[in-house]
């Protein structure tokens, strides 16, 4: 009988923005799209253990020790690191997807629009009543970057965080 050791695989995994504007991840170098990959940032795993409560501590080491290294950490509402840790990403993962949904009716809309462009002989009406449409498209499109920017901002400061 032959016994394997399993240990946990500990790697890499990488960040970058993908032509939508979108912050993605992957464990997959080869799925970095090649023009992305000078501006990919290289993040390591890092293999965490459970703290173990000690005991036999004199009194200045006690003391010198956080509780939160030995107990879950509480906040006010007495939600624990690991509640609030996965309810901040929930957030954030619903935000994505609302963002993909409003991209994508965005090049949606787009696409209609491009299609509906007046033809060289258009009369000024018609011209005039093409670019209010694309300026409603375009106001649209302002809009829905600044919720990107604030989306990733949330994430840049969920990544800070959880890097303490």
């Amino acid at each position: 009988m032959v016994v394997f050791w399993v240990s946990p695989a500990l790697g890499e995994y990488y960040q970058y923005t993908d032509q939508n504007g979108v912050l993605r991840f992957t464990d997959n170098l080869a799925s970095v799209p090649p023009d992305q990959r000078p501006d990919v940032k290289t993040h390591q795993s890092v293999e965490s253990q459970p703290v173990q409560k000690t005991t036999g501590l004199t009194v200045n080491e006690t003391s010198s020790r956080s509780t939160a290294a030995t107990e879950p950490e509480t906040g006010s509402s007495g939600a624990t690191w690991q509640g609030r840790n996965s309810q901040k990403k929930q957030e954030m993962d619903q935000m994505h997807a609302d963002l993909k949904t409003t991209f994508d009716a965005l090049e949606a809309e787009r696409s209609v629009l491009e299609a509906k462009a007046p033809p060289q002989g258009a009369t000024n009406e018609e011209k005039v009543a093409y670019a209010d449409q694309v300026e409603a498209l375009n106001a649209k499109i302002a809009s829905y970057e600044e919720k990107l920017e604030a989306y990733n901002q949330k994430v840049n400061a969920y990544h800070s965080q959880v890097k303490k």
